[in-house]
């Protein structure tokens, strides 16, 4: 007994997002330990050689700032890298994301018959989502998802593109070029 594929049908998927701001989390709460720690290690080596290190003030000073605005900029970055992931992650639809059938596709809730998509192609996201599943209707109207909210590959969704459209359309995958 076999049956037909009608359709394919893709739901959100919100774990890549949300793992991101976890590993984020982590890597921030590491990088505050590490200042914290490069902190005290430079207070007790200031305590301990402070005949010394005041002898050369302003080379003491000069490479403490840079331990510290080393690890500071690490701080800052992790913090930034942290928010925009929980931007990300707070964009994450529910439901069902992509829908394709022979009678077009359905990206984030919109249809889009065969006949009024111009391009189903693979866009540079912004950082640090990663690449970006577009599609652009002959009416100007363009729909992004992220591809990682997506649990297909590209390749999957490029093959049954073709099927589905009957070889008048497919995935441009350029922009996953390096």
């Amino acid at each position: 007994m076999s049956s037909r594929i009608d359709e394919l049908v893709v739901p959100y998927d919100p774990a890549p997002a949300l793992n991101r701001v976890e590993r984020w989390r982590r890597m921030l709460r590491r990088r505050l330990i590490s200042l914290g720690i490069s902190a005290v290690l430079l207070i007790v080596i200031f305590l301990w050689q402070s005949d010394r290190l005041t002898a050369n003030l302003a080379g003491t000073v000069i490479v403490y700032a840079v331990v510290l605005l080393a690890g500071l900029g690490w701080a800052l970055f992790c913090w930034i890298a942290l928010r925009r992931s929980r931007g990300a992650a707070a964009g994450a639809g529910q439901g069902v994301a992509l829908k394709v059938d022979r009678s077009g596709i359905e990206l984030a809730g919109r249809q889009i018959g065969w006949a009024q998509l111009v391009t189903l192609t693979t866009a540079r996201g912004k950082w640090p989502s990663g690449p970006l599943l577009r599609a652009v209707a002959t009416d100007g109207g363009r729909v992004d998802i992220p591809l990682e909210q997506l649990p297909v590959l590209p390749a999957t969704l490029d093959s049954t593109v073709r099927a589905y459209s009957g070889g008048r359309h497919g995935l441009d995958l350029s922009a996953l070029d390096i």
